[in-house]
């Protein structure tokens, strides 16, 4: 099997790489990217006579272990499979080390690197992944891996991503590199609220938007709400408006059971509740924001059909203009909010989680339920032997 930097002779060998990714939104999207751009970023990078070919193949990846290689073994297996000389895997399960999330880690010897997508964060992530992808291929098929802190590591970092990603050299078998993201915590976080693409609950939960439509077509011709919106100052409005998003969250998350419990879990698990929880928080705020923009939106085209000037100046006062018919909305859509939530109650859970989370969180989640589950039902046989 042939690598860059064995041609003799002037010829030209073709090097294939592989690429191993989740057969889930991000992960694949990334790897069809890797596929057009590598080839030409690899020869540009290391302008050997080589010819690069990038093969795509979408598996499920095992959730790692706590040495992060199960990926690599996939990989491995592929790699023998297909023939590649090398492969990347590309997976949206978050990885970390201590604290810090996984950029990526790559083994010298078995020619295999592992890109985790949430710790890129939540912007110019294609960037991002192929200047990573492409720099470890190069470190990886470049003689020798560089000692920590020498020259030629220094030289091998990745300059335009230096503010974002720390290199490391781990003490650990079958990783010889391995990139952490700085600010880590917050970068894993974003890019975990990514993964969940929490734009889709616009669409994805109907019965809270059914619920939030019908009621909004009855408070638009409710005549206490346009006086009342009309009396009430701006921050008030305001708190109205982000007071209903509170709620409709609030319930989603209380009604279908999407807190996890931190108590009585061993320190790591804990950490990953924590995490859980917070972008579950976010990803629905973000979501259910969305659904209020939209149903705002709809509610003030409709006011502007059907509440004429003439009956609508009669409870807003004198003066009637768009400002009006805005203000009004917006105490009309946080009514309608708070009304839709319960129409959250005819959806099931599952339902919720799938608008809700990507399938890699709804994973984890189902992964930590039972890890917990197990422990108490240990807990339980043992207590019951004690008596």
């Amino acid at each position: 099997m042939t690598m860059p930097g064995d041609a003799r002779n002037g010829s030209i060998e073709t090097v294939t790489v592989g690429v191993v990714a989740d057969p889930v939104a991000a992960p694949a999207q990334i790897a069809e990217q890797l596929a057009h751009d590598l080839p030409r970023l690899l020869s540009e990078q290391l302008k050997d006579n080589c010819v690069w070919r990038v093969e795509v193949h979408r598996e499920r990846l095992p959730p790692s272990d706590d040495r992060h290689t199960e990926m690599m073994d996939v990989a491995g297996e592929r790699m023998r499979q297909h023939g590649w000389n090398l492969a990347a895997c590309i997976t949206d399960l978050p990885l970390r080390s201590g604290g810090q999330p996984i950029v990526a880690d790559m083994s010298n010897e078995r020619r295999i690197l592992v890109v985790s997508l949430p710790a890129f964060g939540g912007m110019a992530l294609h960037r991002r992944v192929r200047g990573v992808v492409t720099q470890l291929i190069a470190d990886m098929c470049s003689r020798g891996t560089p000692s920590e802190g020498s020259q030629e590591h220094r030289r091998r970092r990745l300059p335009w991503l230096a503010n974002r990603f720390q290199r490391v050299t781990p003490e650990q078998r079958d990783v010889d590199v391995r990139v952490l993201a700085s600010r880590g915590v917050v970068r894993l976080l974003i890019g975990m609220v990514r993964d969940n693409r929490p734009w889709r609950l616009v669409f994805g939960l109907t019965g809270p938007l059914v619920g939030a439509f019908a009621f909004s077509a009855f408070y638009l011709i409710n005549t206490s709400v346009w006086r009342l919106a009309s009396t009430m100052g701006p921050l008030r409005l305001l708190a109205a408006a982000l007071g209903s998003v509170a709620v409709m969250v609030a319930w989603l998350i209380a009604y279908h059971r999407l807190w996890e419990q931190t108590r009585g879990r061993p320190t790591h698990e804990r950490e990953q509740a924590v995490l859980f929880n917070a972008s579950t928080v976010l990803t629905l705020l973000i979501g259910v924001g969305c659904m209020y923009g939209a149903l705002y939106v709809v509610n003030l085209i409709a006011a502007g059909v059907v509440l004429t000037p003439e009956v609508f100046g009669q409870y807003v006062g004198p003066g009637l203009g768009f400002g009006d018919y805005a203000v009004a909305m917006l105490l009309v859509t946080a009514a309608a909010t708070v009304a839709g939530a319960v129409g959250s109650g005819f959806e099931s859970e599952n339902s919720v989680r799938e608008a809700a989370f990507s399938y890699r969180e709804r994973e984890r989640r189902q992964a930590l339920h039972d890890t917990q589950t197990r422990r108490e039902r240990q807990e339980g046989r043992g207590s019951s032997a004690e008596t």
